[in-house]
């Protein structure tokens, strides 16, 4: 086939040598493509775009074809699938691979298990069909940056050598990247709109780092299965289905997890994910007040971070694992209905509430902690709405950073405003005494007789219980007892005065009488001070010679319980 010069190509002889090469180039390739295909096989577009690929130039129709001519950057789905897979006859790409900006796509496109070896980027596109690369394997980086997928995208098990871009791509119609597997994942800014259709992205390997910083995904989202080798990004991001909300069960992440501000209208699921270095959820907000946020068995190998993090329904760290600290100082748990629950979790370093504010219930049964920081005003005053029984400690605090005493202070109020259990005293009586406060331990024991006597004595057992809380503060204060003897004694000394007596034998009379002497000599059991041999109160005195009796009687009572409590029988 002969060609002729046209007059436009003519017309190109006083442009610059580069613009001339690159438009005689797409003549001849034209030209060949009719030759070896026959008429139409490409459109003017479509060879224009050709000939900016065989040069290394980036085909911007966006450029090319300004908004007034935007129907002229449509490019067909059969003509960008051979152009990916290398199929157009006589085109070699170049080694700057295929980038093609703005293009329009109203054809499905189909590219299952294709192999792709160049570059490729199909940035500000508009697919209207389905795009399906199933299986489809770039040897290098993809990028979809600001591209709009009108219909179903299909990345399942793609693979991708480097990066896959898709900053700011929005996707109106579902999106599964399940078990894709890529070197490096970008998807800041996009925008996941359709409201009933899952965007999964379930047993998904990245290599890398996944980015989804500030991306928005109106229906619901499953990353449950997922591995990511490096950092998870998603500082910003807004999951905003209030019904089936955020998945990321099992998910695994060999670097840090960043959800920062991060915003769930939904349910959150991170049970058992497993988080190798920190996570950062600093300023999030768990909006849904039925379902809320499970964080049940999940793993961090570091820090994980709650500050000020709002959470308007339940909350569930059942038998969660911090390897690190545990940071929820001025966290919100603001749903009065549902519970915070901390049950059997684990934190090696410092959790820190302080500040929090718990407007519900709060779990802490079984929980173990290293260090454990609970200073805030705002926890459960109803004891049934506040559980720390089997909650184990190194060290624990309630007040000031430096004011131990009032420390132990709040942390007795604290026990008293939980439920009733016995170790909840007796672990903050031991913790007093690792840290050498034997008064603050022997206010922890008694504090919890007490408690023991209000919820679980009635009757004769209450009594009792009052009665060595009372006489000798249950062992820890045997002075107490000190007290009612010394007035027993002074009483005595009162009632039994001179002229109120009389000597037993009349040849007793010449001895002096010494009432103390006499008071204490009845009071003493297995002490025989002699005085209550030789007096007696008088036959007229009634009353006095029957308080006599009361008299021997209480000491009898009360020594022996002093003894007993400095022996440390009684405990």
């Amino acid at each position: 086939m002969k060609l002729k010069a046209p007059a436009a190509v003519l017309a190109t002889a006083r442009l610059p040598l580069g613009i001339f090469f690159a438009v005689f180039l797409t003549i001849i390739y034209a030209s060949s493509a009719v030759a070896k295909t026959g008429a139409g096989a490409l459109n003017p577009v479509e060879t224009w775009v050709v000939a900016q690929v065989r040069i290394g130039e980036i085909a911007d129709l966006s450029k090319q074809f300004p908004d007034k001519e935007k129907d002229k950057r449509r490019l067909s789905a059969h003509f960008l699938e051979d152009l990916l897979m290398g199929a157009l006859t006589g085109l070699k790409p170049h080694r700057h691979g295929v980038r093609i900006i703005g293009a329009i796509i109203d054809e499905p496109i189909d590219l299952q298990n294709t192999q792709i070896r160049c570059q490729v980027w199909l940035d500000h596109c508009q697919f209207n069909k389905s795009v399906t690369f199933y299986g489809a394997n770039f040897a290098e980086f993809v990028s979809f940056e600001n591209s709009a997928f009108k219909a179903e995208a299909n990345f399942e098990s793609m693979k991708v050598g480097g990066t896959a871009f898709f900053q700011n791509a929005v996707f109106d119609g579902p999106v599964n990247f399940v078990s894709a597997d890529i070197g490096w994942l970008e998807a800041n800014g996009a925008q996941f709109r359709n409201k009933e259709k899952l965007a999964t992205f379930g047993a998904m390997k990245v290599g890398g780092t996944a980015f989804f910083q500030n991306a928005v995904f109106d229906g619901p989202v499953n990353f449950v299965g997922a591995n990511i080798a490096s950092d998870f990004g998603a500082q910003g991001a807004k999951f905003q289905n209030k019904e089936q909300g955020a998945n990321f069960e099992s998910t695994k992440v060999g670097g840090t997890a960043f959800f920062q501000n991060a915003v769930f209208d939904g349910p959150i699921n991170f049970v058992s994910a497993d988080i190798a270095s920190n996570f950062w959820a600093q300023g999030a907000q768990f909006r849904n007040k039925e379902q809320g946020a499970n964080f049940e068995s999940m793993k961090v190998r570091h820090t994980a971070f709650f500050q000020n993090a709002v959470f308007d329904g339940p909350v569930n760290f059942v038998g969660a694992n911090i390897a690190s600290n545990f940071q929820a100082n001025g966290v919100q748990f603001q749903n009065m209905e549902q519970r915070a629950n901390f049950n059997s979790m684990k934190v090696g370093g410092a959790a820190l509430f302080n500040d929090a504010v718990f407007e519900g219930s709060v779990d802490l049964r079984n929980a173990d902690f290293a260090w454990l920081d609970l200073s805030s005003p705002f926890w459960p005053k109803d004891a049934a709405q506040f559980s720390m029984q089997g909650m184990s400690y190194k060290y624990i605090r309630a007040g000031p950073l430096y004011d131990e005493p009032e420390s132990h202070k709040a942390l007795l109020t604290l026990a008293d405003q939980s439920v009733y259990t016995a170790d909840v005293y007796s672990n903050l009586e031991e913790f007093f005494l690792r840290q050498g406060y034997r008064d603050d331990a022997d206010r922890a024991f008694i504090a919890g007789k007490r408690r023991e006597r209000k919820e679980n004595l009635h009757d004769l057992g209450w009594l009792g219980s009052w009665l060595l809380d009372w006489l000798v503060g249950y062992g820890r204060r045997p002075w107490q007892a000190g007290i009612p003897c010394a007035v027993l004694v002074a009483l005595g000394c009162v009632l039994f005065s001179p002229k109120k007596m009389e000597p037993q034998k009349p040849e007793d009379t010449p001895r002096v009488y010494s009432r103390f002497w006499y008071s204490l000599g009845l009071f003493l059991p297995f002490v025989d001070l002699q005085a209550d041999k030789v007096w007696k109160p008088k036959a007229d005195q009634t009353f006095l010679r029957n308080y006599m009796r009361v008299h021997i009687m209480l000491g009898w009572i009360l020594i022996p319980i002093v003894l007993a409590a400095l022996t440390g029988l009684i405990k």
